[in-house]
């Protein structure tokens, strides 16, 4: 048995026993979902929404705006992608889901996604919480009681959760309403921005050195008959530094775009290794592209293993993950915050007939997330 799946076991015994020893403050329900309601988060949730009342509100006042922004990208990106399952064009899901997995590496297939457990449960806490937690302070900023707050896991997903008292929230005005449902996808995009500004411009170049290692060579391809071989390591082309960027990685290619520019079929150009031998490369046609012949990776310091394999994969995910699960929590879908959000907007302006209204946009866009996802296996 490995070393990771023995930390899994250890974990949920671990919670098992918390759960066996607090069960008197634990609420069951449907056998899978674990509650704990504590004053101690309510406490803190006061402190923050009354440090600066104005400053949340007017946060949040963005958050609606960003929010109906997303909402509708997100709806043109599913009517995108369902157009071109229609045409056969995408013959996989358009949506995935996100399980955890209980080996240490990440797999993929039809409709579905597993990522390492401990990876997965970092990102899943890292989403719901600041989401949760943004809808009450933005709540108890617009004076709004909180029911209750406390800490939940539903089977194997880690979370929070927050209840506001919904017969004030329904008596509120719909700039207020709109504040409270904005706040959660807000705070998923925020965390996404952050945590990818965070991975580009700090956690990046701390840790590369410029350059790229060439991993394998094309015998037939003119870089091979440069003498380009796997392994070098290559600093400069045509006496430009070579650096790669982080939205290089993400790529998976292209750490040479930058400093190649536009080239075309028969230009030389110029690399320059790490002993400082140049190598020219005359440049080929491949599928009507220029064409070098290599593939490679870029070059990291030697204290960047933890990097690579553990925080770099880890702060993609969450940054990745809050941005799309902020965009799904946003559609207009009831009862998913846009679907709240625009239920506001219906009670307001559509007063008797909001609720045919909300149910129609709800049936049609659970249509399309359904296709979405069942669509190219029809």
């Amino acid at each position: 048995m490995d070393i990771y799946l023995i930390s899994i076991i250890l974990f949920f015994t671990i919670v098992g026993s918390l759960l066996y020893k607090y069960r008197k403050k634990v609420d069951y329900k449907y056998y899978v979902l674990f509650m704990v309601r504590t004053k101690r988060f309510s406490k803190l949730i006061d402190r923050i929404a009354n440090k600066s009342p104005k400053f949340w509100k007017f946060i949040s006042t963005i958050a609606i705006l960003v929010c109906f922004y997303y909402m509708a990208q997100g709806v043109y990106l599913l009517l995108v992608q369902s157009k071109a399952i229609m045409l056969g064009t995408i013959t996989q899901p358009g949506l995935q889901l996100v399980l955890p997995s209980l080996g240490a590496t990440a797999s993929s297939g039809p409709g579905y996604m597993l990522i390492p457990f401990w990876f997965w449960f970092i990102t899943i806490a890292c989403i719901l919480i600041p989401h949760e937690l943004s809808h009450g302070i933005i709540a108890r900023a617009e004076k709004i009681k909180l029911k209750s707050v406390g800490l939940l896991l539903f089977a194997i997903f880690p979370g929070a959760f927050v209840e506001p008292d919904e017969k004030q929230l329904k008596k509120s005005s719909t700039l207020k309403k709109l504040r409270v449902f904005a706040a959660g996808s807000g705070a998923n995009f925020l965390v996404a921005a952050f945590v990818l500004l965070l991975a580009s411009y700090i956690i990046w170049p701390m840790y590369t050195s410029g350059g790229i290692e060439i991993i394998n060579v094309n015998e037939t391809s003119p870089s091979y008959l440069a003498g380009l071989r796997p392994n070098m390591t290559l600093m400069q082309v045509d006496n430009k530094l070579i650096t790669t960027t982080y939205q290089e990685y993400l790529a998976g290619t292209g750490y040479l775009s930058n400093e190649l520019g536009t080239v075309s079929v028969n230009q030389t150009i110029t690399f320059t290794s790490e002993n400082h031998i140049d190598y020219n490369v005359n440049i080929t046609e491949n599928n009507g592209k220029p064409y070098i012949g290599i593939i490679y990776k870029p070059v990291f310091k030697a204290d960047a293993i933890f990097l690579t394999t553990i925080l770099l994969p880890l702060l993609t995910m969450i940054w990745l993950f809050s941005f799309a699960v902020g965009l799904f929590n946003i559609l207009p879908l009831y009862p998913l915050d846009g679907g709240l959000m625009i239920e506001a907007l219906t009670d307001k302006y559509l007063k008797k007939r909001s609720k045919t209204t909300i149910k129609i946009i709800s049936g049609i866009m659970l249509l399309i997330i359904l296709y979405n996802f069942f669509g190219p296996s029809l």
